[in-house]
């Protein structure tokens, strides 16, 4: 499965500038099949109406499957590396699925739940391949984003999650009656307010996607999902590798602040991973029991004379 994918000046700058880049033909289709046979064995309904949006999904999905880590270290890997010029960890793996004409996905939003067990200013990214061909001519089904050189999305994991968690820690804790609806408008809705999500969709773009293309996008790169219109394609799957930098350090507050909805609204929530991932506040990522026990997930840069 090894393979040297050569990247180009130009996505090495997109990356850099513009918090993504396109990665046509990253995969081959026989790995492809490999990879939508084993996704389609986790999928599952939404488990909680936050996750709504999509038809099928599941969090933490591969994690020790043998073609997947071999996917990870020799084909996957070193590229993700490549683009952000450091040391990596692979933290989550993670599938969703829309249906034709009746999934709306995700609005627009930044991935404060992915990444909510590291500090706001640490590097995470995730590879985004759709298992589908996108063609928004026809059925679309992808996804749009802002480079964040224009609007960065840092704001909300610096700003906006930290408020809208002490609000609803006062609110709780006053014994103010909050619905489930009131913490997702906090979480999310401040993107989508008419104003920002104007703004949004003024700037964002959306890439086609044969198959094998992959997007890489780093946490600061406000996205949302696109609706599978009528056509051939009855549904779209699409694969989430999530990576953090090597030096990302465990923000407890921040990961247990995730817990509020499990502890408050009977909501189950998609994965523990936040909780699971270190131990104490401040910790490396790396020295956690779970990187200990996974090596595979620690990914190295290998830089190069033109790197430097």
């Amino acid at each position: 499965m090894a393979h040297q994918y050569e990247l180009s000046d130009t996505q090495h700058r997109s990356f850099k500038e513009r918090g993504f880049v396109l990665l046509d033909g990253l995969l081959t289709n026989d790995i492809l099949d490999t990879v939508k046979e084993k996704v389609d064995g986790f999928l599952a309904r939404p488990t909680d109406k936050y996750q709504t949006g999509f038809a099928r999904l599941k969090y933490d999905i591969l994690t020790r499957d043998p073609f997947f880590i071999e996917l990870i270290r020799d084909r996957i890997g070193g590229v993700v590396c490549n683009l952000a010029k450091q040391d990596l960890l692979h933290t989550q793996t993670l599938a969703f699925e829309l249906k034709q004409q009746l999934s709306s996905g995700f609005p627009w939003h930044i991935g404060t739940q992915s990444f909510g067990f590291q500090r706001a200013e640490d590097f995470g990214c995730t590879l985004w391949i759709p298992l589908i061909k996108i063609d928004n001519s026809r059925q679309k089904g992808g996804m749009s984003y802002v480079p964040k050189n224009t609007i960065s999305g840092r704001f909300v994991y610096d700003d906006v999650d930290p408020a809208a968690f002490d609000l609803l820690e006062a609110a709780i804790a006053a014994n103010k009656e909050i619905t489930l609806e009131e913490y997702i408008e906090l979480r999310d809705g401040v993107l989508n307010s008419s104003a920002m999500r104007r703004l949004l969709n003024y700037f964002a773009v959306t890439d086609d996607f044969e198959l094998g293309d992959a997007l890489l996008f780093d946490k600061y790169v406000i996205h949302r999902s696109v609706v599978l219109e009528s056509g051939v394609e009855p549904a779209r799957a699409a694969l989430a590798i999530r990576f953090a930098g090597y030096g990302s350090r465990y923000d407890k507050k921040r990961a247990e602040r995730l817990e509020v909805p499990r502890r408050f609204f009977n909501y189950e929530g998609p994965t523990r991973f936040h909780l699971d991932v270190a131990q104490y506040d401040g910790q490396l990522l790396r020295d956690g029991q779970l990187y200990k026990n996974e090596p595979y997930r620690h990914l190295r840069f290998q830089s190069s004379d033109a790197d430097t």
